[in-house]
């Protein structure tokens, strides 16, 4: 009977344990909280990243982000042993700039991919590259880069509120699909996911982080973008209200203003002639 009892208490503690095991264990869809990636936009825009750090290009060459061109840069964060995420958003990027008109890669803005992976090397990058198919000809603008300090991954990736785990049992980084828009000075003006955007939003998200620095045949391009403004809820653009509303009581009162200037003119030239009549 003590044996039997003794059996019984083993098992017992067996299942309780089991039990405690299985709820602690993060479910299948549940490994890390995808409130974890958000970015709070308005606190990072102006941060200038990549002051001095120092790159290595696809021949693994360094590449200082300073000497880079002095044009807005889409910055897209990736690792190159990736073959879902992270290969989706190079190819969702090829795809929105195809149609985005007003500016051009390699002239009006460049695209930089940087690995925040510090296992990256020059064959996993060059690799990555052949599965985008790009061309024989580097596509102008694009460049693969990875740290050539990885202990200052962590820290520079963190100065623009990104962020990316390292998930051991499914040997994956679990990170946000954003591409960050650079002025050319390298401070965030705008993170776009590139996934739930469209074609006038990279526009207009490049036409804002020009700034100043336009040419003449950007100019109208410009000033039509004024008519909208970014939306941090949807993360998009959206036409801006306020624009119209401003627009239309400005073309309000001068249209009030020469009706006015009109209809006393009328009134001046009938009373000269009435007073004409009378004399």
């Amino acid at each position: 009977m003590r044996r039997l009892t003794g059996v019984t208490f083993l098992l017992l503690i067996w299942m309780i344990a089991t039990h405690a095991w299985a709820i602690s264990k993060p479910t299948e869809n549940s490994d890390i909280d995808p409130s974890l990636f958000r970015i709070d936009e308005q606190k990072y825009l102006g941060v200038k990243f990549g002051n001095e750090v120092t790159l290595l290009d696809e021949k693994g060459a360094p590449l200082a982000f300073a000497d880079l061109p002095g044009l807005p840069f889409v910055l897209v964060p990736a690792y190159y042993t990736c073959d879902g995420a992270c290969f989706n958003v190079g190819v969702a990027l090829k795809e929105l700039l195809k149609d985005v008109k007003a500016v051009q890669a390699g002239k009006g803005f460049n695209v930089v991919f940087v690995s925040f992976d510090k296992n990256d090397t020059t064959e996993s990058l060059n690799k990555f590259v052949q599965q985008l198919d790009r061309p024989d000809d580097p596509v102008p603008g694009w460049r693969f880069t990875r740290y050539q300090n990885p202990e200052a991954i962590q820290t520079e990736m963190g100065k623009i509120g990104y962020k990316f785990f390292w998930s051991p049992r499914d040997k994956t980084f679990f990170h946000p699909t954003l591409i960050v828009i650079l002025t050319a000075e390298g401070r965030v003006a705008r993170y776009l996911n590139v996934l739930n955007v469209t074609p006038k939003d990279v526009e207009l998200a490049l036409l804002e982080a020009k700034s100043n620095q336009f040419r003449p045949s950007e100019t109208l391009d410009y000033l039509v973008s004024l008519c909208y403004s970014y939306n941090f809820k949807e993360g998009r653009y959206t036409l801006s209200i306020p624009v119209f509303v401003g627009l239309g009581s400005f073309f309000l009162g001068i249209g009030l203003l020469f009706g006015s200037l009109w209809i006393y003119r009328i009134y001046h030239r009938k009373n000269i002639m009435q007073r004409g009549e009378h004399s």
